[in-house]
């Protein structure tokens, strides 16, 4: 037997021991651990002191994050400095001008979607257009030194984990991101990937016709970033869970594909399937899983690699539908940072204190669950089930709901049918029980505007704005086209965020990006309305308008 074969017969055996040691109960440290929360704070405490003695922009955003997912107020001194830093790099024009380009740009998109899709909404399309333009044809990010992305001779792992990191951030914020992007990003990463074992490299070159040329440096680092951008991507594409499209999929309605602008083959569909996704993570999980332990500082780039594999699990848990409070590879590395850190509350490798302590904070918190709860639980599942009871025991995952962001039973929403019943008086009808009817899953949306469609109806024409938002958003979570007409009907509220509440839930009904936003004047969104009821009565030849 050759040694290749019995290393991957130990790696199989090791990946089956590792996975049994996943599913067992939480015994080790977790981000709620006292000593870790010490840790932490320690960290923190140092960063708030030492952060500014960062001379890389995107090291600078990299600490105000991990400040921020500690909790720090978004009001801190060193985070609105580091702001006003990358509000100077972009022209009037939008372009922007930094150092460290992709990795810069990258780190910025992510911090700056901690805030939301609104309140720095201009930096993130301006940081996410410098990502757009300076992707390669081959659907890599590298250095920008040889003038642009495409002279440069190959693609970089370590640069194309951010960019794809940061089109998965700007995607959540209902942000445009084109398909063509995403698609040449996975399909890189699909041939980047050593197709025997599993790893990735550093540098790797494709050619034209999609065949690698060259891989150099494969080790730890750069599978874990690989891997990690393998199950971003995955994510996507909606090929996880509750994520994954209706009957009609990932395509975009025929009567629509005219309104988009810029619209190429490859925008309306995805191009990698799920099975080739699948066959990418077995290698790679097989490969990381099998080089894990022992864990040692030595590791080239070791905090970085920390972060990179953070993310990692945190997807690969998403795909999978599963939650680990206290994971073996969290708790054995914990515990080596928790040893390891120097008294000042720093660690430091081979990119410097400021920047391997926050890589350090940020596998400490598992940062990219904050993220998760923070706008993909919340916005993607709308109030529905928490993602496989993410953290809780199985038995109560079905009375359990997220409302604004927050754990509540079925208990404290209440009962659909009954929340149903003050629909009869809509006079009677308070604001908390609408409220409560926007949280419910897409599902019982769907069940409950069956057989009461038309007194939600009546409501987006309510006197009071917060009655008519509450129906827009309930209108919103339902995937029937028919309710896009009451939704255009509210494109004229003369309340601005009633009107936009509406535009954003036809982008979603209609399976497009959010890539503008309605005018306050009504006078001004009149073309954008004329648009919208063109594309119905093109779906609906018959429909007939309401005018308000």
């Amino acid at each position: 037997m050759s040694n290749y074969k019995i290393l991957y017969l130990l790696s199989a055996v090791y990946y089956s021991l590792f996975i049994v040691h996943c599913s067992l109960p939480a015994a080790g440290l977790s981000p709620k651990s006292p000593e870790v929360q010490q840790a932490v704070d320690n960290a923190v405490g140092y960063l708030k002191k030492n952060a500014s003695a960062e001379n890389r922009l995107g090291g600078r955003a990299l600490a105000a994050m991990a400040i921020m997912k500690a909790g720090a107020n978004e009001n801190h001194p060193f985070v609105l400095a580091t702001i006003k830093d990358i509000q100077k790099t972009i022209a009037p024009d939008g372009s922007v001008t930094i150092d460290n380009h992709i990795y810069t740009a990258g780190i910025i998109v992510l911090f700056l979607g901690d805030f939301g899709p609104d309140k720095y909404r201009r930096e993130l399309e301006a940081f996410g257009n410098f990502l757009y333009k300076n992707q390669r044809k081959d659907g890599a990010w590298t250095y920008l030194t040889s003038g642009t992305a495409d002279a440069y001779p190959s693609g970089d792992m370590s640069m194309t984990q951010y960019g794809v990191m940061a089109m998965w951030t700007l995607r959540q914020l209902d942000i445009n991101v084109s398909n063509s992007i995403i698609n040449r990003a996975a399909q890189w990463l699909m041939v980047a990937q050593n197709p025997q074992s599993g790893a990735f490299a550093y540098q790797t070159t494709i050619s034209q016709d999609w065949n690698t040329i060259n891989r150099s440096g494969e080790r730890l680092s750069m599978t874990a970033a690989g891997m990690a951008s393998v199950y971003v991507c995955r994510d996507l594409f909606r090929y996880n869970g509750n994520n994954v499209p209706k009957a009609d999929g990932d395509k975009i309605h025929e009567a629509f594909q005219e309104f988009q602008e810029n619209q190429d083959e490859s925008e309306g569909r995805f191009t990698v399937s799920k099975s080739r996704f699948e066959a990418a993570q077995k290698r790679g999980n097989v490969w990381l899983e099998s080089h894990f332990f022992p864990i040692t500082s030595s590791t080239e780039y070791y905090f970085y690699y920390l972060y990179a594999f953070e993310r990692y699990a945190a997807f690969r848990e998403l795909a999978e539908n599963k939650f680990h409070e206290s994971p073996p590879w969290y708790d054995k590395t914990a515990e080596f940072l928790l040893k390891n850190q120097k008294e000042d509350g720093s660690w430091q490798g081979q990119t410097g204190a400021q920047v391997d302590t926050a890589y350090a904070v940020l596998f400490l918190l598992r940062s990219t669950n904050k993220t998760f709860e923070k706008i993909v639980l919340p916005n993607r599942y709308g109030g529905g089930n928490m993602l496989g009871g993410r953290g809780l025991p199985k038995l109560l995952t079905d009375d359990i709901k997220v409302q604004d962001g927050k754990i509540v039973s079925l208990s404290e929403i209440g009962d659909t049918a009954a929340l149903a019943e003050k629909l009869e008086d809509l006079e009677k009808t308070d604001d908390a029980a609408l409220k409560q009817l926007a949280q419910l899953p897409a599902d019982e949306v769907e069940k409950l505007l069956r057989k009461n469609k038309l007194k939600m109806k009546a409501l987006v024409g309510h006197e009071q704005p917060e009655r008519r938002l509450a129906a827009v958003q309930i209108f919103g979570k339902s995937g029937e086209v028919s309710n896009a007409l009451p939704l255009i009907y509210a494109l004229t509220d003369p309340d601005p965020a009633v009107a936009q509440a509406a535009l954003d839930a036809l982008c979603r009904l209609a399976r497009i990006p959010k890539n503008e936003k309605l005018p306050e004047d009504l006078e001004k969104r009149i073309n954008i309305i004329n648009r919208w009821k063109v594309w119905y009565r093109s779906v609906v030849p018959d429909a007939v308008f309401e005018e308000r």
